[in-house]
Order: C-alpha cells, then sequence, then structure tokens
C-alpha cells in the first residue's frame, strides 16, 4: 500500500515538473524571438554577416521556435535580393515550405519561390513553375498579406518575359482587387512600363498619375514622378520643344579637372561616379566631390548587383578596398588566358558579368567569383549596356553599329550605322532608361540618338556648337532615374547635367 504521503507528492511533484517544463518552453521560445529580433536589427543596419549568425542559430538550436519559420525566411530573402546566390535562396525556402507549411511565413515564401524560378531562367518551364508558385499563394492562404504580392510577381514574370499584354492584365487586377496596398503602386507602376513598351505612353502617364495621387509621399510616387518626366521629355512635350535644355549646372567645381575618362555611373543614392585615369570620382547628390578612389590605369567602371562601385583595372576586377578578382577565359589553343584588357562590364540582376575582351574581341561571362562561364556575343566593343529585362547593348567598333542581345546571348536585333533619320559617325557611349529607351552618344556627330522600345529613333539630342552645353568632345555619358543626361566633355573636362 502506497504511504498517504507519496501519493499526496506525487501530483506535487507531477505539477511541478509541468511547471519546469514549461517554464523553460517560455525561456527558449522569449530567448529564440530575442535572437530573431537581433537578426532583423542586425540586417536593417546591413550588418549581414550578423545576421544570418543570428538566423542560424535559431534553426539551429530552436528549429521548433515560432520564429524558425521566419528566421529561414529572412535568409531567404537576403541570399535573392542582396547576394544574388540563387541557390542559397532555393535551399531557404525549399526547407521551410517543407518543415514549416502552415506558419505565417509560407505565404511569402511561395511568393520568394517563384522570384527564385524565374531568376533561375526565362525558359516556358520557369515562367510556368514560377507563376503557379504565385498561384499558390492566392488558392491556399487566401485572405493573406501576401497576395497582392504573389499577383504583382506574376505581373512581373510576365513583363519579363514580354508577355505584357497579360502583364497589363495581372497589374490591373492588383489595383482594383487592392486599391490601398502599396502593391497596387508598384503594379500600377510597372503597368506604365508594358504601356510605353506597347507604344501608349499618354496611358502609361494615367498610371503613373494614379500613384502619385493614391500614395502622395511614397518612394513609388517617387518613381512615378521620375517616369513622367522621360514620358513627357520624349513623347509629350510641344514639337517646338527640344527635348533637353542645358540645366546650367556641373558635376565638380571649375578647379576640378579630369583627364582620360572612360565612364560615368549613377547609383540609386544620386551619387555620380566619374572614372578617369587616376581612378574613380565620387560627387554627391548635390554634386560636390566627396571622395576619390585610387586606381592607375583604370579602364572601366560599374556598379554591381548590390549598387557597390567596381572597377577594372588590366587583368581584375577591383572594389573600393581593393579586393581584386583576376579574370581568366579560355585561349584558342584551349589554355587559359588572363583578360588583360577590359573596357567594359555589366553587372546582370543575378550578379554574372559581362566583360568586353578586346583582345579575344568579344563579350564574356563570369560569374561573381570571376569564374568564367562562357562566351557572351561575338563583338568587338567598347561600350556596354544592360536594361531592366536583362538586354544588354553593345556598340560594335567594326561597323560602328549597334547590337542588342538578350539575357542569353541570342541576337535581338541591330541598329545598322545609318537608318530612317539618323548615321552614325563615331558612336563612344550608350544607355537604357527605365523603359527601355536606348541614347547612344555620338562623338563624331555631336548628338544622343534615343531610340524607342522597338528600337526606332525617336528622337535626336544636340545642341548647336555655340550654345551653352554643346558637347563637342563628348567622352561619355549616364542617364539618372529621371531621365537627365550626364555627360562629360573634354573641352570643359566636367561633367555637364542636361533635363
Amino acid at each position: 500500500m502506497t504511504p498517504m504521503w507519496l501519493r499526496m507528492a506525487v501530483p506535487w511533484v507531477l505539477s511541478v515538473g509541468l511547471a519546469t517544463t514549461i517554464g523553460a518552453q517560455s525561456n527558449t521560445e522569449e530567448f529564440a524571438r530575442r535572437q530573431y529580433e537581433s537578426g532583423v536589427s542586425f540586417m536593417q543596419n546591413r550588418r549581414y554577416a550578423e545576421a544570418l549568425k543570428d538566423f542560424q542559430t535559431i534553426l539551429d538550436s530552436f528549429p521548433k521556435s515560432s520564429v524558425a519559420d521566419n528566421a529561414l525566411l529572412q535568409a531567404a530573402l537576403y541570399h535573392l535580393e542582396m547576394t544574388h546566390d540563387i541557390a542559397a535562396a532555393k535551399a531557404a525556402t525549399d526547407r521551410l515550405l517543407k518543415e514549416y507549411p502552415e506558419t505565417d511565413s509560407a505565404p511569402a515564401a511561395h511568393v520568394a519561390d517563384g522570384r527564385i524560378r524565374i531568376a533561375r531562367g526565362h525558359a516556358p518551364a520557369d515562367v510556368d513553375a514560377a507563376l503557379a508558385s504565385f498561384e499558390r499563394v492566392t488558392r491556399l492562404f487566401p485572405g493573406d498579406d501576401a497576395v497582392p504580392e504573389a499577383e504583382f510577381y506574376a505581373g512581373d514574370t510576365l513583363r519579363l518575359v514580354r508577355r505584357n499584354d497579360e502583364a497589363l492584365e495581372r497589374f490591373r487586377r492588383v489595383a482594383m482587387e487592392y486599391p490601398r496596398s502599396i502593391w497596387a503602386a508598384r503594379a500600377a507602376r510597372d503597368a506604365s512600363i508594358c504601356l510605353v513598351q506597347s507604344n501608349s505612353p499618354l496611358r502609361a502617364l494615367e498610371e503613373l498619375q494614379r500613384v502619385r495621387s493614391q500614395f502622395p509621399g511614397s518612394p513609388e510616387a517617387a518613381e512615378a514622378l521620375n517616369y513622367n518626366s522621360i514620358i513627357y521629355r520624349l513623347y509629350v512635350r510641344p514639337p517646338a520643344q527640344p527635348p533637353y535644355s542645358f540645366a546650367n549646372r556641373f558635376v565638380g567645381g571649375a578647379s576640378e579637372k579630369f583627364q582620360d575618362v572612360f565612364g560615368i555611373a549613377i547609383d540609386d543614392s544620386g551619387r555620380v561616379l566619374l572614372g578617369h585615369k587616376q581612378g574613380v570620382a565620387v560627387f554627391d547628390a548635390k554634386a560636390t566631390l566627396v571622395k576619390s578612389v585610387r586606381a592607375d590605369e583604370a579602364t572601366a567602371l560599374f556598379l554591381d548587383e548590390r549598387g557597390r562601385l567596381m572597377f577594372a583595372r588590366r587583368d581584375a576586377l577591383m572594389t573600393e578596398t581593393a579586393e581584386s578578382t583576376t579574370i581568366t577565359a579560355p585561349a584558342p589553343d584551349g589554355k587559359i588566358r588572363q583578360v588583360e584588357e577590359i573596357p567594359a562590364v555589366v553587372a546582370m540582376s543575378d550578379g554574372d558579368r559581362l566583360i568586353a575582351d578586346r583582345k579575344g574581341k568579344s563579350v564574356i561571362r563570369v560569374s561573381t567569383a570571376g569564374k568564367y562561364l562562357g562566351n557572351f556575343l561575338a563583338v568587338n566593343t567598347e561600350r556596354l549596356a544592360r536594361n531592366r529585362l536583362n538586354d544588354v547593348a553593345a556598340i560594335d567598333r567594326e561597323t560602328k553599329g549597334i547590337v542588342v542581345a538578350d539575357r542569353d546571348g541570342r541576337l535581338l536585333t541591330r541598329i545598322l550605322v545609318k537608318g530612317p533619320g539618323y548615321e552614325f559617325d563615331n558612336p563612344i557611349d550608350l544607355a537604357f532608361d527605365r523603359f527601355g529607351h536606348l541614347y547612344v552618344l555620338d562623338r563624331g556627330k555631336a548628338s544622343i540618338f534615343v531610340f524607342g522600345p522597338k528600337y526606332r529613333l525617336i528622337t535626336t539630342i544636340v545642341f548647336p556648337e555655340k550654345d551653352a552645353g554643346a558637347f563637342r568632345k563628348a567622352q561619355a555619358f549616364a542617364l539618372d532615374p529621371a531621365g537627365r543626361l550626364y555627360i562629360f566633355d573634354d573641352r570643359v573636362q566636367r561633367i555637364q547635367v542636361y533635363q
């Protein structure tokens, strides 16, 4: 017979044990939550390595906590949007959807999965898989905040593969069904791109005005204003009014003279980067010189997929902190050779670099680590430009025409040296605006030719030699998000601004 004291103690011991277990679980959950908040804070302050450590600690030590799925989602989005490591992003989303399929992060994980699939390729199978991932969000999680996001990215996927009519239908669905969501603003903004591509610029203005009136003060409204400026300048202005006028503004002071300029870039913050024989001059959004990056014998500069300044010097790509990646490619005899002269580089949205190989008279593709991935385009060029569809334009030095290829190097079109309304003399630089218009700077003609989405000439920018702002010895140029022109002219040895 069990003693009374023992029978009375058993429930007490069980209750104490249960309370201890619940307390331990509560402490574990609280610590996991704090670890997650730490990671988010690191991420917001761009201390990405530390953020990933916190998220990995949660996955290793607290996989059953309520924030484990959130940690996986943060890691997936970081790899997708920042490092463009598609394999790492896919591994994170696959794990999240397998181990945490019913959590609050699952809808966003399906959106990320669709974005990953279209980032890997634009083949019909890739497009179908991406669209299926977005459609699952609506079917499995109706009413979730991720639904308008999924609808937006479905439209964006269709836009990327040039199915503009279908993309417009998706974008309009977002605007109609979720008019107060920020995704509606983004959908209207990108609908304007589809409309310009379809030769409907006035309808594009209506979409952009909707963004500005319904979402005032938002970053999307600021973008819409920039887009409006481009459309007005190219399509709406009175015929007698020139598309650009000299702004009577220079980048840099009168005493800041630069020689042997090889390129200009403008980043998202408004900084203007000027590449010259001694390195890269960095100007802030107010056109004040704030930094000089020393790089004797630099030959090209570009912004990588994360917006960081990089430049080419001899046979290597370098960062501002002097990290160097040597570039090699196969020689005709199969041996590996260094790419000795690099006059132009562009970064693709997936992080790959396209490099003009002067000696090889071609454009090659390399990874972020500098690994040779293959020939991209058989053209002898010293200038490259990429648009938001990852189409790439190159000036052909031998024909003086322009070659345009898609993201995989397949030829899309050639702009011949002479065509309706134009004739190239000495094209030396080129750039795309947000809508995909191609601008070609011709030093011989002292002009910029602007080609529309179908690569037909829509306007020519020229200033008489005696007028203020004339650029008779232009060497390089760039466009900012509002389509303003920044042209370096050897005569004044500074950048002149046009708006």
